[in-house]
């Protein structure tokens, strides 16, 4: 079973590119989302800031297009991840990503 996730946000951090030891490419953004969601009959503001992660060789072409301030829509799917220090950290790993 798949379920994605589609989420538009503004990069509010500047890009990172890396490599993994096996030679992947990987996007590191951060964005923030704001939405407005109906609960129990009532409106309510949503803010979420998730770090978002694509991987792959379109990461690159990905990169050199994406500045802070960019509005992008990412779908994809969640997964648990933990820093060095085990705080673990939700990241939404792109499947596709496009700037809005």
């Amino acid at each position: 079973m798949t379920n994605q996730l589609l989420l538009v946000g503004e990069v509010v951090k500047p890009p990172r590119m890396s490599k993994s030891p096996a030679g992947v490419k990987h996007l590191h953004l951060v964005i923030d989302h704001r939405s407005q969601q109906q609960e129990a009959g009532m409106t309510r503001q949503c803010f979420l800031r998730i770090q978002v992660v694509a991987s792959g060789d379109w990461a690159q072409d990905q990169a050199n297009q994406l500045t802070v301030g960019s509005v992008i829509e990412v779908q994809g799917f969640l997964n648990r991840h933990e820093t060095s220090n085990g705080v673990p950290r939700l990241v939404l790993h792109a499947q596709q990503l496009k700037k809005i």
